[in-house]
């Protein structure tokens, strides 16, 4: 059954939880702009890999716009194909941060960590498929960025503000599943996924600017 809280029409257009859609057209515009702007950089792997995890997190929200604001004109079977490729696209963002933070930091275990990773991603595209719920999308986030984010708090204790920041991004993204197990909304215009699209963006503005500190930090390491 597919799920909605308001609808509206526009131009004779119906539009369901119409804030839920624009904060997905949000959500995309934070991705894509912080993919336009690392991709200027002109980088090199493992830190290219977050290029496209910004990248791939703006797209799924995009098909999210499908998924919230027109489920109306998409029948049952349809509706879940493209909730569950909206998924895929946003995991497969998640799984290319791990393969940055295991090149990076891990890149003495690098083809056993990117093994794991791999069978992660297959295991969550099936039980994704099969359960057909949220809650499997958010195990497969928090296993993907729980390491990373406790990795940057041991930087940041060390004093890299890049990893501070970073931590701080992937915490900020974290509040989501307590907001949507929760359900918290301020009302039906602006319920829990709303809040939760509203923390992602933050958190991926916050995640940008970690990404792009530690791109500073090390062309001074470089070029000292």
């Amino acid at each position: 059954m597919i799920q909605y809280s308001t609808e509206i029409e526009v131009g004779g257009v119906i539009i369901r939880d119409p804030v839920t859609a624009l904060t997905n057209i949000g959500i995309f515009a934070a991705g894509f702009v912080c993919f336009l702007r690392l991709r200027k950089k002109k980088l090199e792997f493992p830190i290219r890999y977050w290029i496209y995890f910004f990248l791939l997190v703006g797209l799924s929200s995009l098909v999210g716009v499908v998924v919230h604001g027109f489920s109306y004109y998409t029948p049952p079977d349809v509706h879940f194909h493209i909730w569950w490729a909206m998924g895929m696209i946003q995991g497969a963002g998640v799984t290319l941060a791990q393969f940055g933070f295991t090149s990076n930091v891990l890149s003495r275990f690098r083809m056993l960590v990117i093994s794991l990773v791999v069978l992660q991603f297959g295991v969550f595209a099936v039980m994704l498929y099969i359960k057909g719920t949220f809650d499997v999308a958010k195990i497969h986030v928090a296993i993907g960025l729980i390491p990373i984010m406790i990795y940057s708090i041991y930087k940041g204790i060390k004093g890299f503000r890049a990893e501070v920041l970073l931590a701080t991004g992937i915490g900020i993204s974290s509040l989501t599943a307590i907001v949507h197990s929760m359900k918290l909304s301020i009302s039906q215009w602006f319920n829990y996924n709303d809040i939760a699209h509203m923390l992602i963006i933050a958190s991926l503005i916050v995640m940008y600017y970690g990404v792009n500190a530690g791109l500073a930090e090390n062309t001074e390491i470089t070029s000292s």
